[in-house]
């Protein structure tokens, strides 16, 4: 260094660094193989080690005990192939979980899966739940990993997922074409088990995710082996730098707990579908899921005894799961012209909202169009625009303010052309009527 540069250095009180003497190195740990059961497999592209556990028949995870084999209903593979009726159920063989820890949660080609499970039955008779944990020891061993994984998936016919369609699918098929071998998920009937459940339990959960769901649905405790998702990528770049493939345990079983919850989860939601779940066991909002999604398929009598099951259910005190099921029971009666019925639900739900307006409306049309008793049509009028009349001031009140006017003074032309208008009404309609607006007899809105 040139003398006049260290002395202007010196001056701003910049020293000359010195090198410290690196640290003593970590005692080496524990290699992957050393710690659970598995093998290496050979490749034309290398090695790569797989950690194997079998779940004997009879093996419990929460509230359900894994049978000998699964074969998937037949509603949920023509779910999965989004092509009903022509897809046939798929036997045990022919059926895997799979589900995947990743260094990042974005989708890009940057984003390794480090662990890849995939879970299946073995071929009758044996029996009994197979998983294969694909870790990936060092980021080199990818090639002989993808080739590997390629060749077990080609085996199967349908992949079991959750939220596998968004995430970890497209994150495999980036791996199976940078490695240049063809996507084997591509050829795979894919069951994505995230909409479905959403569905069904979306209207009594506050979230719909595998951890929600298996603590709610499935009654499943997790021990203390298990490592919180959003730690996991950090585990895994701690064990590239240590070489300590300890805390890599709780992520294998992080992993594992996922798949078999997703097994757990199917077995329910066939149940379920396949009308072989005891009703009696199903919460209010799972039959109401259940209708909507009997309904969604067009299956109108499987859909109302659903929503009629889900009115019975003991859960059904839960006011606005009532006010939702009775609101889609009316629609689905009015859409089959048993218009009667359906005046049955808006009635009980116009006893039940104080400020929605869409019951009064639809029994007011009702009375005007269907049963010709303009009076009855003008106040059901009358008790909507009550309510409206303490919306806050916008242009959406001032907008269905004039519609229902309109309504009311049409209503009241009728009335008066037909001479059927009077303050005599019937005592059914003052009965509902009060306890629609919320008054007694005395301050009933058709007085």
């Amino acid at each position: 260094m040139y003398p006049e540069l260290q002395q202007r250095l010196r001056a701003l009180g910049v020293a000359k660094r010195v090198d410290r003497p690196p640290s003593r190195s970590r005692e080496p740990g524990l290699a992957i193989e050393e710690l659970v059961a598995g093998r290496f497999y050979t490749t034309s592209r290398g090695r790569c080690f797989v950690a194997e556990t079998y779940y004997p028949p009879g093996y419990r995870h929460g509230q359900l005990t894994l049978p000998p084999h699964l074969k998937l209903a037949p509603a949920l593979t023509a779910l999965a192939a989004l092509d009903h009726g022509a897809a046939d159920p798929a036997s045990s063989e022919h059926l895997c979980f799979l589900d995947i820890e990743t260094t990042d949660l974005s989708v890009g080609s940057g984003t390794l899966a480090f662990v890849v499970g995939v879970g299946f039955f073995s071929p009758e008779p044996e029996g009994g739940f197979h998983l294969h944990q694909y870790v990936l020891r060092d980021p080199g061993d990818e090639p002989a990993m993808i080739e590997r994984l390629s060749e077990q998936l080609a085996a199967f016919r349908v992949l079991v997922s959750f939220n596998g369609r968004a995430f970890d699918v497209p994150i495999l098929d980036n791996r199976f074409i940078l490695a240049r071998i063809p996507p084997p998920t591509a050829e795979l009937i894919h069951l994505d088990l995230l909409p479905l459940a959403r569905r069904l339990w979306h209207h009594g959960l506050s979230s719909c995710a595998l951890s929600v769901l298996e603590r709610t649905v499935l009654g499943v405790l997790r021990t203390q082996d298990d490592v919180p998702g959003s730690l996991i990528p950090w585990l895994y770049r701690d064990y590239l730098r240590t070489g300590d493939a300890r805390q890599m345990r709780g992520v294998l079983y992080h992993n594992a707990m996922d798949i078999l919850s997703m097994v757990a989860l199917t077995i329910r939601l066939q149940a379920i579908l396949a009308g072989s779940h005891d009703e009696a066991e199903m919460t209010g909002a799972e039959l109401y899921g259940l209708g909507r999604w009997h309904e969604a398929k067009g299956r109108l009598a499987e859909a109302e005894a659903a929503y009629r099951a889900a009115l019975e259910a003991p859960t059904a005190k839960d006011v606005e799961l009532r006010k939702r099921t009775l609101h889609s029971l009316a629609l689905l009666l009015k859409r089959s012209g048993r218009h009667e019925e359906a005046c049955t639900c808006w009635e009980q739900l116009a006893q039940m909202e104080h400020s929605g307006i869409t019951p009064c409306v639809e029994l007011a049309k009702h009375f005007e169009w269907r049963a010709g008793d303009p009076a009855q049509a003008a106040e059901w009028t009358r008790v909507a625009l009550a309510r409206v009349e303490n919306w806050p001031a916008d242009s959406a009140r001032t907008e269905v303010l004039a519609r229902l006017r309109h309504r009311l003074a049409r209503l009241e032309r009728k009335c008066i052309g037909s001479n059927s208008y009077h303050t005599d009404t019937s005592n059914h309609l003052r009965t509902v009527l009060a306890i629609a607006t919320g008054a007694g007899d005395e301050h009933c809105a058709c007085d």
